[in-house]
């Protein structure tokens, strides 16, 4: 049988020994070599990227010159340039494992299927409050995915690792150009309504290569909420699943006090944040782990906001996130006939959010997941034994003592 065509596009800025790493753990797949090709896209680099993918490699390499327009065009570009018919997006920093593509090709079993790769993190030997946190972050994430019902949501969809066909991506219009951060999210919400099926594959891996530091990560939370405004507006149905609408209501005096200058007294707010900022080497030096996180949360958060009111100003901000409130309408669905019954009612009417009850005694509710796929059978057991399952529990012996007794 001949192997599927597979074409990975590598986007790169200026990261010549990462991508060299990345060529070289691609070029070690069990998949066979003269069914992929490699397209390396250099976005703006000046240290000679494009000069590396022109080696001696056994899988076929090219490198493609653009000047600076960020990571989306880069993988549109690649994209527009690639000869397989299954698309595989991978970050320069990502090494891949030996069975790599032929994890990703084995995970396709359709026409609409996008198949997520696992980034373990490789933290480089770093075992600092903030590599301690960055790696429980990422695996917390995969795991989320691992678990059997999981109801996948547009941000799952990670372009440092994951494939789709080239028909599949063409459909959908490809990466939005106009985003900097965030346009993996913004394209998993049109794959999620295009009808995708998302699929994690744990073994279509590759370590990540992660150097990330506190001003990085920071930087990259301004970035995020600038992003999140502009998906605000392409996507209203998409504003409740952000954080600009999330419930901040069990904030610390500390960090009600940096969102609210992140908005309203930005000079203010970034000289006390630097403040704020001096105190973790102190807290993270007398072993004060807690006391650390809740801080780096507030700033994180401080940074974020930073970048939401940088986007908007306050009055534009309050009539975008109220335009996108509306009462969803739940359906009943009735425990008491078992599991399987109960799976096949969600799949037979698809409702956008569901109440579950026991008899006359509700569980829970599952409201509408803005961003998520449709509400299906198969993630009812997830619910079921994460969320509900004391709420189930309870309904279950209160179902028992109200019983009424039986007559001989």
């Amino acid at each position: 049988m001949t192997a599927r065509s597979v074409s990975v596009v590598i986007p790169t800025h200026n990261r010549r020994l990462s991508v060299e790493r990345a060529l070289r753990a691609l070029c070690a797949q069990t998949y066979p070599a003269e069914a992929m090709d490699i397209i390396v896209v250099a976005d703006g680099c000046t240290d000679r990227t494009a000069e590396v993918a022109a080696g001696n490699w056994p899988v076929r390499v090219r490198a493609i010159e653009q000047p600076p327009s960020g990571p989306a065009a880069a993988r549109n570009r690649g994209a527009d340039a690639a000869t397989g018919d299954l698309l595989i997006f991978l970050d320069d920093d990502i090494e891949v494992s030996p069975q790599f593509v032929a994890e990703h090709v084995a995970g396709h079993g359709g026409a609409r299927t996008v198949v997520i790769g696992y980034l373990p993190p490789e933290l480089q030997g770093r075992h600092d409050f903030l590599a301690i946190m960055l790696r429980a972050w990422w695996e917390m994430m995969f795991d989320r995915m691992r678990e059997s019902g999981h109801r996948f949501a547009y941000s799952d969809l990670l372009s440092g690792n994951f494939s789709l066909s080239r028909a599949l991506l063409s459909e959908v219009g490809g990466f939005d150009e106009r985003l900097r951060c965030h346009e993996d999210y913004e394209l998993g919400y049109r794959l999620i309504a295009a009808g995708a099926q998302m699929r994690f594959a744990a073994a279509a891996a590759g370590s990540h290569h992660e150097y990330t530091d506190l001003g990085r990560a920071l930087r990259r939370k301004r970035d995020e909420g600038h992003a999140d405004v502009a998906l605000a507006h392409r996507h209203p149905a998409l504003i409740p699943a952000l954080p600009l609408s999330g419930d901040y209501g069990r904030l610390s005096r500390r960090g009600r006090t940096l969102m609210r200058m992140a908005r309203t007294r930005p000079a203010a707010g970034d000289a006390l944040e630097r403040i704020y900022r001096g105190m973790l080497p102190l807290l993270e030096g007398v072993r004060l782990r807690t006391r650390w996180r809740r801080l780096v949360d507030d700033l994180l958060l401080y940074w974020y906001w930073r970048g939401v009111g940088e986007a908007i100003d306050a009055a534009s901000f309050v009539s975008l996130v109220v335009k996108a409130e509306r009462a969803p309408a739940f359906h009943d669905v009735d425990l008491r006939a078992g599991l399987d019954a109960a799976a096949r009612q969600i799949d037979d009417v698809r409702p956008e959010a569901i109440r579950l009850r026991w008899g006359p005694m509700v569980v829970g509710t599952l409201d509408v997941q803005a961003g998520a796929e449709p509400l299906q059978g198969r993630h009812l057991r997830s619910f079921l034994e994460g969320r509900f399952s004391r709420r189930l529990a309870e309904v279950m012996v209160l179902a028992r003592l109200l019983r009424p007794p039986s007559v001989d």
